[in-house]
């Protein structure tokens, strides 16, 4: 019976899932300082050298604000172009031992190392010494125009950078990862050729699709890694970036395939949009604040007080903030529209702002206020760090 019912069964096949492999011939690299390209890649950059590929790494910074392992190189901390200048030659002696690889710096504007903190959650986060020309606080769209004239010079058929996260968090990671993203975006609808495969390195725990390296290209990796010794600690087996965590020589590099999305070219706008909300719930806070007076025989106006502390201190924040006043602008403008609507007397002759002096307080005084954090020439909070100056 059982024999039968094989008979009449139908034919099935096994479907063997095809994995991805990465045989790249033109490979370009974008990453954020230097050692990032041996700790990330190295494995990687090896394997294409040896099977003949074209390899050209990019640099975003040059990592003026790395922390040093040797204690002999802590006078660099203190000179942020002596630490670029000190990094900058440890990555041509990595590359070096690489191979053929080629390499270049982002454009003229020589961005700087926006460095990294953690949070109180152990994230890591923006440094509190940032200034203009960092690489998290300059625009996406200026940095992926530096990576789009590369892209139009090197013409890769794969590009790899960090991942959405930024791998650990690091603030110049996630911006390499949407800048690099925003400008093979644009090369794919410029370029009349195939446009080039988008990879990111995947993270311990996350899927991924092809494994590069191995114990074959762990001398290369070592070699490069033993250049940049003065962010990495080196031992026989194992590197570590900070103590506790080795990670072996041989040990693959993860690469994923992924593609590029609208969203990086419509998150600028969204970022900015957020700002015109924050007007109008500052406008109807400040209204149903400001008429509230103590209850002593001055009548403090207390109310008032509050609503224009309450202005001053988000304007500044959104100055200090965004380092632009774009977001203020529209702050200001859905404020002035808030407090002007509600000034106005409704059909039954009522005002939430009634025109009287602590109401013309409020309206005015709120937009004088936002006025000035405007126009105040320069607001920079990386310049009152005595490392921040280090550049100029």
């Amino acid at each position: 019976r059982q024999e039968n019912e094989l008979a009449r069964a139908k034919p099935f096949r096994v479907i063997a899932m095809a994995k991805s492999s990465f045989n790249a011939k033109r490979v370009l690299l974008v990453h954020a300082h230097p050692d990032d390209e041996s700790i990330f890649t190295a494995h990687v950059i090896a394997n294409r050298i040896e099977a003949g590929a074209k390899v050209m790494v990019l640099t975003l910074t040059r990592g003026e604000r790395g922390r040093v392992k040797l204690d002999d190189l802590k006078p660099l901390e203190s000179d942020m172009a002596a630490m670029g200048a000190f990094r900058s030659n440890e990555l041509r002696n990595a590359l070096a031992v690489l191979g053929d690889v080629q390499h270049k710096f982002a454009g003229t504007r020589r961005y700087l190392d926006s460095g990294m903190r953690l949070s109180t959650f152990g994230k890591a986060i923006k440094s509190k010494t940032t200034d203009e020309m960092s690489l998290s606080s300059v625009s996406t769209a200026v940095i992926s125009d530096d990576i789009f004239q590369t892209l139009s010079e090197f013409k890769p058929d794969a590009v790899i950078t960090y991942n959405r996260k930024g791998g650990f968090g690091h603030p110049d990671h996630k911006k390499a990862h949407e800048a690099t993203a925003m400008a093979l975006r644009r090369f794919s609808r410029a370029s009349r050729t195939r446009a080039p495969q988008f990879w990111v390195i995947a993270d311990q725990g996350e899927r991924f699709d092809v494994e590069v390296g191995g114990p074959k290209t762990a001398a290369k990796k070592k070699s490069a890694l033993e250049q940049h010794a003065s962010q990495v600690s080196i031992g026989k087996e194992t590197f570590s970036l900070v103590p506790g965590r080795d990670i072996r020589y041989d040990t693959p590099e993860r690469l994923r395939k992924t593609s590029t999305t609208p969203w990086l070219w419509l998150k600028p706008v969204f970022i900015g949009l957020w700002a015109l909300p924050l007007g109008i719930l500052l406008g109807f806070a400040g209204t149903l604040l400001h008429s509230v007076t103590a209850s002593d025989e001055a009548a403090t106006p207390i109310g008032l007080i509050v609503a224009l502390v309450m202005t001053f201190s988000l304007a500044l924040a959104l100055r200090l903030l965004r380092n632009s006043r774009g977001a203020l602008y529209l702050m200001s403008f859905t404020l002035a529209g808030t407090v002007f609507w509600l000034s106005r007397p409704t059909a039954a002759g009522d005002a939430l702002i009634v025109d009287n002096q602590a109401g013309n307080i409020w309206v005015y005084g709120s937009l004088i206020i936002c006025a000035v954090v405007i126009l105040f020439p320069k607001l920079r909070p990386g310049a009152w760090g005595k490392k921040a100056s280090g550049h100029r």
